[in-house]
């Protein structure tokens, strides 16, 4: 992974530690018991996507997912380069499998003055990973510019088999 992206991991981590509480109890609510150490006990998956060009062979584009089991979220992040500059493009997560599978609109990101866009959103409620696995779309109208299927950054304590390893 990159370094900018193994920071940006590392930060959405710890936000979803802080928001899931750290596991310290809270006035008014039981405690839980002490989770297990055992490796399938991690609650966040983190995977990652190298979209490949589908148009123009010049897009290069890569998306890193991360996804918390206990509070339900997955945060998306995505790097691009070599888009026309100014341009809107949606960013969509669709099954692997094929097109019939459910696919999401996450949001949209616009290229700068030099081609590039950073991109970073939030999906609440996101109950699990389908089992056929997941790929991240960059479209621009109804053309999918680039796309990758999704593959877990190999960590203990990830659980999902939905999901190829690199």
């Amino acid at each position: 992974m990159k370094p900018k992206r193994i920071l940006a991991s590392a930060a959405v981590m710890g936000w979803a530690a802080i928001a899931a509480g750290c596991g310290t109890p809270h006035p008014g609510h039981a405690a839980s018991p002490p989770r297990s150490s055992a490796p399938s006990s991690s609650p966040v998956v983190i995977a990652e996507a190298q979209l490949h060009p589908r148009t123009d062979p010049g897009i290069q584009a890569s998306a890193t997912l991360v996804w918390n089991r206990e509070n339900q979220t997955l945060t998306v992040s995505l790097d691009a380069a070599h888009l026309t500059p100014g341009r809107r493009y949606s960013v969509v997560l669709a099954s692997e499998s094929d097109a019939t599978g459910p696919s999401q609109a996450l949001g949209t990101v616009q290229a700068d003055a030099h081609g590039e866009a950073t991109w970073m959103t939030t999906v609440q409620q996101v109950a699990g990973i389908p089992s056929s696995g997941w790929q991240v779309e960059l479209t621009y109208g109804s053309d999918v510019l680039a796309s990758g299927g999704v593959h877990l950054v190999p960590m203990s304590g990830q659980v999902p088999k939905s999901l190829p390893t690199n």
